[in-house]
């Protein structure tokens, strides 16, 4: 069971998006919060898997939010929820600590993957913040240097499931798979799974996230 927290000052949108992932079996919502002051104790004391923050809030701004509750809890994990797409809202996000990014145009379908990756240790970023984040040239990249085993793990990473998932499904090690994550990392320079999604949109590798 993935515990969800929602947090926005809109109550309508609040209650929507409780209703909508109360439909799925496997998320429970265990909080809901319209401002960071309600918010801060209850995130602090209960266990929650993930987050879904707006970014616009009376009383503290979501970004803000998150980095004081990965300072006290620094494996919180959170989406944050945005009107903007800019680069500079995403990549702030991501620099807050965020494991993913959707904004308000998303559909409620993408909302529920967006919650059940980030939930069970993944990343995900909708296309729009993708978009925001292609905005310089890449430097040319090639899965050629990356073992079979190694575009294995690649291709499951970017999908957003957790080095646990992988391994279950490979039937390799924790450990193993760690290799294999750190390998694809350092082969394609990228320090992190959102980079990894980045390096597949660049490269027509991932139809749609």
């Amino acid at each position: 069971m993935i515990r969800v927290a929602l947090i926005d000052d809109h109550v309508v949108v609040r209650s929507g998006f409780a209703q909508l992932l109360s439909l799925e079996e496997e998320l429970e919502v265990a909080g809901q919060y319209g401002c960071a002051a309600e918010a801060w104790p209850a995130l602090l004391r209960n266990a929650i898997d993930v987050a879904v923050m707006d970014i616009a809030m009376p009383d503290e701004n979501g970004l803000s939010l998150l980095k004081r509750l990965r300072a006290q809890k620094p494996g919180f994990r959170a989406i944050i929820l945005s009107i903007y797409d800019a680069p500079s809202f995403v990549q702030s996000a991501l620099d807050a600590g965020a494991s993913g990014y959707l904004t308000k145009r998303c559909g409620p379908e993408e909302l529920v993957r967006a919650v059940r990756a980030v939930g069970m240790g993944g990343h995900y970023l909708c296309a729009d913040a993708l978009r925001a984040l292609r905005g310089g040239e890449q430097p040319p990249r090639a899965l050629a240097a990356l073992t079979p085993r190694e575009r294995e793990v690649f291709a499951l990473l970017v999908k957003g499931e957790s080095v646990k998932e992988i391994a279950f499904r490979l039937d390799l090690s924790h450990k193993t798979v760690h290799v294999h994550r750190a390998n694809v990392l350092d082969k394609l320079q990228c320090h992190n799974a959102i980079e990894l999604v980045h390096f597949a949109l660049e490269h027509q590798l991932l139809a749609s996230h």
